[in-house]
């Protein structure tokens, strides 16, 4: 047991107040830029999706459109019906709010954050997690217009720490861990059916504890499992109860989750996306997909904190034997480590439908920020006491690391989700090889260009300007005055032209037309709005 001392304590609430600093910069930093997001693909859908199921409830069940609205009955709308919900008394219109909501909802997935590191390895580790996954531009840009996979990180991480809490608390679980645990898992359950992984994830975690415990006599593992997990199982009726609520087709028919579940592992979805410089089908990438994009879209720290893990684990590992998993916070790590690996290893084996960057393992961004701050805190703690100047320089580039980024966030704002790391040579390296803004989000800024022509025209035609979109039309005519301007698809009657930089949008009338913005990030171009109209003489 350490010994506690007055220095301890103060060097603890410092490391917490720089932690509470930064989330205080999170909030003001939404707040002062919600409403600059545009609006990605799915947004709309999604949004749909929420005002059905407040339908739902709000007709006492009578409106029952929400269950053959797409597909989207497959996924849980704990989201969508929240932001549906907020809708009616937000002085925004409903993207914004969404925007809003989403980039608070990051916030408690910070906090969140700061709590499972800080209950697996103290503050000082808490305070490098919360540093370098706030100041990822990767992370913080998906939280304003991700509208699934960004909510579903945050809950995944809340659903770990609860998980994380029962383990160290052994046999003597509390009545706040459980009902934390219900809570967080049912609204998972609720936004994604994968999180019945991070449940599965948690009763493996006590069962390699109890193993490890009783090496020599086996026969006693399973009554001591029982005994250990049994308490949880109260967790299970208040999460079924949250998801039947967020996700009420889950439980109008007795296989539904079975149904879901098979959906989702051959998600019916086959187009070309842009692979390592080839347009390849979504359902023929290689097994490599998600490790590349880890490796070239996490930030540089967080592999250099993993390495650090890494070593450290091998170093226990060589220790302590089969001992090292019984102590509880080597479990509650373990706990965190399999969620981040085990998604990986499945993909590479399953060989799913992927597509759209690594939005759909947007979960393992936080895990692994977690594992990798417990790494750089242990190596800067071994320095400390063995090479004091060393520690100076390794706090020297983690800082510049982190203000690194920060920059680079600030330089692609508000298209921050687009970033890939030095690794690939950033984005001008990244360019030809992967995918960028597949959201969309940068053609609310090419509009604006199109809205500045029609807004200072002295006269508007017969039937309103004729706007053609390559991408989301809704993303670009959401911000155009509709009363001015009209969607075409047809290109010979089209006076402007709006669309992504993006391998199926190659076609852009760059040639033909007056280039008036190219919505440009790093040296790269996201999107671009073209005059389609033909001078006219003086």
């Amino acid at each position: 047991m350490s010994t506690f001392t007055p220095a301890k304590q103060t060097e603890s609430v410092t490391a917490q107040q720089l932690s509470f600093a930064i989330l205080g910069a999170l909030i003001v930093l939404v707040l002062a830029t919600f409403q600059d997001y545009g609006i990605s693909w799915d947004e709309e859908v999604q949004n749909n999706y929420g005002e059905k199921l407040l339908a739902l409830y709000s007709s006492f069940f009578a409106d029952r459109s929400v269950f053959s609205y797409l597909n989207l009955w497959f996924y849980g709308g704990f989201f969508d019906l929240t932001t549906a919900i907020v809708n009616q008394f937000t002085p925004f219109d409903h993207f914004a709010t969404r925007h809003l909501m989403g980039g608070l909802f990051g916030v408690v997935g910070f906090f969140g954050i700061w709590r499972l590191t800080k209950l697996l390895a103290g503050d000082w580790a808490a305070l490098l997690a919360v540093a370098i996954l706030a100041s990822s531009p990767l992370l913080y840009g998906h939280m304003f217009i991700n509208p699934k996979d960004a909510p579903f990180a945050w809950l995944t991480v809340w659903v770990l720490y609860y998980g994380g809490r029962a383990l160290i608390e052994g046999e003597r679980v509390t009545w706040q861990t459980i009902l934390g645990l219900g809570v967080t898992l049912g609204l998972a359950l609720g936004t994604r059916i994968m999180a019945l992984a991070w449940l599965l994830s948690v009763l493996g975690a006590f069962a390699v504890g109890v193993a490890a415990e009783h090496v020599k006599q086996p026969k006693l593992w399973l009554p001591n499992f029982w005994t250990r997990v049994k308490p949880l199982w109260w967790a299970m009726p208040i999460a079924l109860v949250l998801m039947s609520i967020f996700w009420p087709w889950s439980v109008t028919a007795p296989f539904n989750i079975g149904k879901a579940i098979k959906e989702f592992t051959n998600f019916p979805w086959a187009a070309p996306v842009l692979w390592d410089g080839e347009m390849v089908m979504s359902t023929d990438l290689p097994p490599d997909y998600l490790p590349m994009l880890l490796w070239v879209q996490m930030p540089e720290l967080v592999w250099a904190g993993l390495a650090a893990a890494c070593g450290l684990v091998g170093l226990r590992l060589r220790k302590h034997g089969v001992g090292f998993f019984t102590n509880p916070k080597t479990l509650a790590t373990l706990l965190v480590t399999a969620a981040a690996l085990l998604p990986i290893v499945a993909c590479a084996v399953l060989d799913p439908t992927l597509y759209n960057g690594m939005r759909h393992f947007l979960f393992l961004v936080p895990l692994l920020g977690v594992l990798a701050a417990i790494g750089l805190e242990r190596f800067l703690m071994w320095t400390w006491n063995h090479a004091k100047p060393v520690t100076a320089a390794l706090v020297a580039v983690i800082a510049f690391g982190v203000g690194r980024q920060a920059w680079i966030a600030h330089d692609l704002h508000p298209n921050e989700y687009v970033y890939y790391n030095a690794f690939v040579g950033d984005l001008t390296g990244a360019e030809k090889l992967f995918e960028l803004d597949y959201w969309g989000s940068s053609l609310k800024e090419a509009s604006t260009a199109v809205f500045a022509v029609i807004d200072h025209a002295h006269t508007t035609p017969p039937g309103g300007w004729k706007v053609q979109v390559c991408g989301n039309p809704k993303s670009v005519m959401y911000f155009l005055p509709p009363d001015k301007a009209v969607l075409t698809w047809d290109r010979d009657v089209a006076d402007f032209y709006v669309g992504l930089n993006v391998p199926s949008c190659r076609d852009a009338p760059i040639e033909t037309g007056r280039v008036l913005l190219n919505v440009q990030r790093r040296g790269v171009t996201l999107s671009r709005a073209i005059d389609l109209r033909k001078p006219t003489s003086p």
